[in-house]
């Protein structure tokens, strides 16, 4: 066998033929053809054959904290519409409370109250001091609107009225019945829901002042004294800043205090009674 081999090569060298010194070149295997741009996969190795068939193709893992970003041109769905409630209006409350503030008020706004058959304050004022040197007790929850209506009320009415009081005589107080309140008017089971369901309106008690006794609310009519002039005149003026003014004599549910609302009406109307 081994001659067999060997004979060839004499017969080559005794013809002239060279022969290659590093013996033959192996031809490199052809590998398949790949798209444009991608990278060519290495051949499996014979051992590897069986697993190269079932390669198993990665997968793309997920941040259960991570926020999804859509790709860009996808077409969203449409979400389904928000129910939430109104805002107040942030614009006119900061004016009010601008107004409120050159007047002296000292206030904190709260949270939203609401309760049923529509009553609710999206924006709540307590009210500590309704102008300078004038606190208003108790807790108050009223609409700076409603306040804003008390304080100038106080301002440009009840303060010229004490000043005519005798003697030397201070406002320090006002004393209320009620502010915002959930129910019906006069508190009857049926019938539209009050003024105070919605922060709208003040029950005045009382006046308390420096130098002089307590002015209440109370029917005057006929008394001929300088206390039923107090209330006649502050009553009076009420209905320059308020669109509802009840009071004694205008039904016996407020024989005892001061009704004061901004309720809205037809042309501006406004009920003084």
């Amino acid at each position: 066998m081994r001659r067999l081999l060997v004979l060839p090569v004499l017969i080559a060298v005794l013809m002239g033929v060279e022969l290659p010194q590093d013996g033959p070149v192996p031809q490199e295997n052809p590998r398949p053809q790949t798209k444009q741009g991608s990278t060519p996969l290495p051949a499996a190795k014979p051992d590897d054959a069986a697993s190269a068939q079932a390669v198993p193709v990665p997968q793309k893992k997920t941040d259960p904290d991570a926020t999804e970003v859509e790709p860009a041109g996808a077409e969203k769905s449409n979400p389904l519409p928000t129910i939430s409630t109104p805002k107040p209006d942030e614009v006119a409350l900061a004016h009010c409370e601008a107004e409120l503030r050159k007047l002296g008020a000292v206030f904190a706004r709260e949270e939203t109250v609401s309760g049923e058959n529509g009553c609710g304050i999206e924006a709540p004022y307590k009210i500590d001091r309704i102008i300078r040197g004038v606190a208003l007790s108790p807790a108050s929850q009223l609409r700076c609107a409603t306040a804003l209506a008390l304080a100038r009320w106080t301002d440009t009415v009840v303060l010229p009225a004490t000043s005519a009081l005798p003697g030397k005589v201070a406002l320090t107080g006002i004393n209320h019945g009620s502010t915002y309140v959930c129910r019906r008017r006069n508190n009857l089971p049926t019938g539209k829901m009050s003024e105070h369901s919605i922060g709208n309106a003040i029950d005045i008690v009382d006046f308390e002042f420096e130098g002089s006794q307590p002015i209440g609310i109370s029917p005057r009519q006929g008394d001929g004294d300088i206390e039923e002039a107090f209330q006649r005149a502050v009553r009076g003026g009420a209905c320059l800043h308020f669109t509802t003014v009840l009071g004694p004599g205008s039904d016996t549910s407020h024989a005892g205090h001061l009704h004061l609302d901004i309720a809205k009406r037809r042309g501006g109307y406004r009920l003084c009674q």
